[in-house]
């Protein structure tokens, strides 16, 4: 895209915004900044790593129910936690997905239902939301849904499967998912992904850009902090021109009871102001994997070397 076609595109999307609170403006200025750093990074497509992420759970299409658009969704959906209100103006490094997640359900076709129907549930059990054979989106009767991104496999692209991802609040959630808060990514073609906000981010739509990378044919969001420097060796290297390796060990101990594998690597880089963590792993089995902490998730990489040698 280039820089006219840009700015074509941002002033048709802020030329009719609706009359709200001068702190939406403020909110929707950050997205917009974050949406045009984003766009102007160069997309390339690359080995696709598996990312390790929590609890897997398929989500079949089926039924109908009573249609609806909400129109005020600020009015009814529940605050989220503190830790969550956020947007932070923070972009994944190339090759990203730009997108941005909306508010609420404002101008999605969405329905809910009294009872859980059947196409819902997956041994017994449902998730906040799935999508219907016609295409539109089901709520559950006990979930809120808090952040959307539509389409995020085909973001900005025409054509594909419907997808959507969801950052919503439901007593459906498993226990270990904190203040009943869930992430989720459904495909109108059965595929599906419930995870752990904040097992390895509590930003969003950077848990968005992480769960799309493998379906897109991008490298995983760890792999972009830093990967295998070559074949055969456990050494790290920075993932994107943007990253700096500040410390890299090969064939840190992971402790007894992992994986067994060919080699490991280790390393600490910064990024956009920020600190993260990275433990790379070529099982004996499979492709190579990656694994990503925020700094803060330890003090530093000394304990990070620490934690590997226990119970992560």
């Amino acid at each position: 895209m280039s820089e006219s076609d840009l700015l074509t595109r941002l002033d048709d999307e802020l030329a009719h915004l609706p009359s709200v609170a001068p702190t939406t403006y403020l909110l929707e200025g950050r997205r917009v900044r974050r949406r045009r750093r984003a766009t102007s990074a160069v997309v390339a497509v690359a080995a696709a790593v598996a990312v390790a992420v929590g609890a897997l759970q398929v989500l079949t299409p089926g039924g109908r129910g009573e249609s609806r658009i909400a129109e005020d969704p600020t009015g009814t959906n529940d605050p989220l936690p503190a830790d969550r209100a956020a947007d932070p103006d923070f972009v994944a490094p190339a090759p990203n997905n730009p997108l941005e997640a909306q508010d609420g359900l404002d101008g999605i076709d969405w329905f809910t239902t009294t009872d859980i129907p059947s196409w819902a549930e997956e041994y017994g059990n449902h998730g906040p939301v799935a999508i219907a054979p016609d295409g539109r989106l089901w709520v559950a009767p006990d979930a809120t849904v808090q952040r959307i991104v539509v389409d995020p496999f085909t973001y900005g692209k025409p054509g594909g499967a419907t997808s959507y991802a969801v950052e919503a609040t439901c007593t459906c959630a498993p226990e270990e998912m904190p203040d009943d808060v869930v992430w989720v990514w459904l495909s109108s073609d059965g595929l599906g992904l419930m995870d752990v906000p904040g097992w390895t981010t509590d930003d969003f739509e950077l848990w968005v850009d992480a769960a799309t990378a493998h379906e897109q044919g991008r490298p995983s969001l760890a792999a972009r902090f830093a990967h295998f420097s070559g074949a055969g060796s456990g050494r790290m290297v920075a993932g994107a021109p943007e990253v700096t390796l500040v410390h890299q060990v090969a064939d840190p101990d992971l402790g007894s009871g992992r994986v067994t594998h060919t080699r490991a690597g280790a390393a600490e880089v910064e990024y956009a102001g920020q600190t993260f963590y990275v433990v790379g792993v070529d099982p004996e089995e499979g492709a190579a994997w990656y694994r990503f902490w925020p700094g803060d998730s330890q003090p530093d990489f000394a304990s990070f070397l620490t934690m590997l040698r226990g119970n992560w």
